[in-house]
């Protein structure tokens, strides 16, 4: 239950002033029609001429297309976000046996050290193979006078824009998260209806805003998104760098010392439960628990017709999903029996709108 120190009118003014501004570059995002036309050309075209893509990209710049090729289910993809000389070498070898590979350079500042130094290593590969790799390179920056733009402009490659008034972690309804959900095949028009949806729900915002702030205030240091559904697992990266990122200040706007707020977490499904649901229930009292369900997940028809383990007889005749639905609702009851404070999330879809809104 929501403290009262925040009235729900007190939320809804200042969460009319953020949705009203003029200033936050993401919200007005839905409403770019040419980056979305643009997105969906570059990445339909890249999706025609190659059978692979591979993604060169750092934090905001990765984590949302990885979460929307989780969603997606393609395989036709790779990324390159963590200077690992393991990792960075086994995608590499798809150059020796696959030709059609399109690579796309991601960076908002377009000076990214990480990004650019991945670059010159694909270069130097591609220079010992005999290869030319600039003409099968894509881009996504800022369009300013930076390296990664220079570079696109160089060889006259494709470069679509990040907009300087959207920073790099709020980017994947950008040209960012775009061209790469129309390379997947996504329906951008889906995404996009979640994404004003999410706008214009106002009750279930100015709720969620109440429930986060009451948390603050009785000093429950961690927040942990639960997710019922295997396929949010880079959504959970993707969310707990937006929300460190922008709650973990040192100072106020005013110089002061900031608001406490929450370290985020996440988790997946019956796989967590498994790991972490005794410390959450048995340890300290400091977390608020979001449990987030998808009912056409827990409809899904897959059963056993004849348990063989004794374990299992009383399965027969259900469902997978009356299992994943049974335990995300015990596990929240569970938790607010141990006096865990928990919050529920109820899609009645998982599919690319839910997306678009859980982004927005």
């Amino acid at each position: 239950t929501p403290t009262e120190s925040h009235s729900a009118t007190e939320i809804q003014t200042a969460l009319n002033l953020v949705l009203n501004s003029k200033n936050i570059g993401f919200i007005d995002l839905p409403h770019r029609t040419e980056l979305w036309n643009q997105s969906e050309k570059l990445g339909s075209e890249i999706r025609n001429h190659y059978d692979h893509l591979i993604v060169v990209g750092i934090g905001g710049s990765s984590m949302g297309p990885r979460a929307l090729a989780e969603f997606s289910g393609n395989t036709n993809i790779s990324f390159l976000d963590n200077v690992d000389s393991i990792e960075t070498e086994n995608v590499l070898k798809k150059i020796h046996t696959n030709e059609k590979i399109a690579w796309l350079f991601i960076s908002k500042s377009g000076t990214t050290i990480e990004v650019l130094w991945t670059i010159e290593l694909i270069q130097q590969r591609y220079f010992e193979l005999g290869k030319k790799l600039w003409p099968h390179t894509f881009y996504i920056t800022e369009l300013t006078d930076n390296s990664l733009h220079n570079l696109s402009r160089q060889h006259k490659r494709p470069c679509l824009e990040i907009p300087l008034d959207v920073g790099g972690r709020f980017s994947v309804l950008s040209p960012v998260g775009l061209v790469v959900a129309s390379f997947l095949d996504l329906d951008l028009d889906q995404i996009k209806s979640g994404a004003m949806n999410a706008l214009g729900d106002t009750k279930n915002l100015t709720t969620m805003c109440h429930q986060f702030l009451s948390s603050f205030e009785r000093a429950e240091s961690i927040t942990l998104f639960w997710f019922y559904c295997s396929r949010l697992r880079w959504f959970g990266g993707w969310l707990q760098q937006l929300w460190a990122e922008s709650l973990g200040k040192k100072t106020d706007r005013q110089g002061l010392p900031a608001f406490p707020f929450s370290t985020p977490m996440t988790s997946i499904g019956a796989c967590d439960q498994h790991s972490i649901l005794q410390q959450v229930v048995d340890g300290p009292k400091n977390k608020f628990v979001c449990v987030f369900r998808f009912k056409d997940i827990e409809r899904k028809s897959m059963s056993i017709h004849q348990p063989i383990f004794k374990e299992t007889q009383s399965m027969k005749g259900k469902q997978f999903g009356d299992l994943l639905k049974a335990e995300a609702l015990a596990t929240q009851k569970g938790l607010h029996l141990s006096n865990v404070s928990t919050m529920l999330y109820e899609f009645e879809h998982f599919n690319p709108e839910t997306l678009g809104y859980l982004f927005m």
